[in-house]
């Protein structure tokens, strides 16, 4: 399948490879060089902004404040979304 990069250098992926791969609108892709070929991985949000280190040193904070009975339920999830950066940041 040929693609042409536009001029804003993007490319439009085919319906046919989004659906085989699994990937939807919205999904981040991840963009690798490898020798002169692109590849692109799919990534989830975890996958992109943490990693396994990182991962570590913040299931360390959440059992501290579990284990000290400091944590709260959130209605909204844009509260939670918040708490969840500011812990982030933490890391």
């Amino acid at each position: 399948m040929l693609r042409r990069i536009n001029e804003r250098r993007q490319i439009t992926l085919p319906p046919q490879v989004m659906e085989n791969s699994g990937v939807k609108i919205g999904d981040y892709l991840e963009v690798k060089q490898k020798e002169s070929k692109i590849v692109l991985v799919p990534k989830s949000v975890e996958d992109k902004f943490l990693n396994e280190k990182e991962w570590q040193k913040l299931e360390k904070i959440v059992k501290k404040q579990r284990s000290q009975k400091k944590f709260t339920l959130y209605s909204k999830a844009e509260e939670a979304k918040k708490h969840s950066q500011r812990l982030t940041n933490e890391v």
